[in-house]
C-alpha cells in the first residue's frame, strides 16, 4: 500500500484493510447477530435462544413454536429491518428454527 498523499482517518484505513483481507463478511455477520435483540425488541429477544449467520442467512432459534410460527410470516419484514438497522445489505434471509 503506497503512502497516501493526504492524511486518512483511522476508520477509513481500517475499513480498507478489512476489505483487503476478506474480513468484511465476518464482521457484518457479527454485527447482525449482535443487532438482533435491539431490532426485534425485548418480547422477541426474550424467546430467542440462539442467533447465528450462515452464508448470508440469519438463523434464529426460537423457544416457542407459537412465536416461531408467527415470525415465519414476517421473515421478509425482519430481513428489511435488520438491513435498515445495519445500513447495508447484510442479511439475505431470515430462518426461524
Amino acid at each position: 500500500m503506497p503512502p497516501p498523499s493526504q492524511p486518512q482517518s483511522l476508520a477509513s484505513v481500517l475499513s480498507e484493510l478489512v476489505d483487503r483481507y476478506g474480513y468484511r463478511e465476518r464482521l457484518d455477520a457479527a454485527r447482525a447477530v449482535e443487532a438482533w435483540p435491539e431490532v426485534v425488541g425485548p418480547a422477541i429477544a426474550g424467546v430467542t435462544e440462539q442467533v447465528w449467520m450462515r452464508h448470508g442467512e440469519l438463523h434464529v432459534k426460537i423457544r416457542s413454536s407459537a412465536w416461531r410460527h408467527q415470525l415465519q410470516f414476517q421473515r421478509a419484514e425482519w430481513r428489511a429491518r435488520m438491513n435498515e438497522h445495519l445500513k447495508a445489505e447484510v442479511v439475505d434471509g431470515v430462518v426461524f428454527r
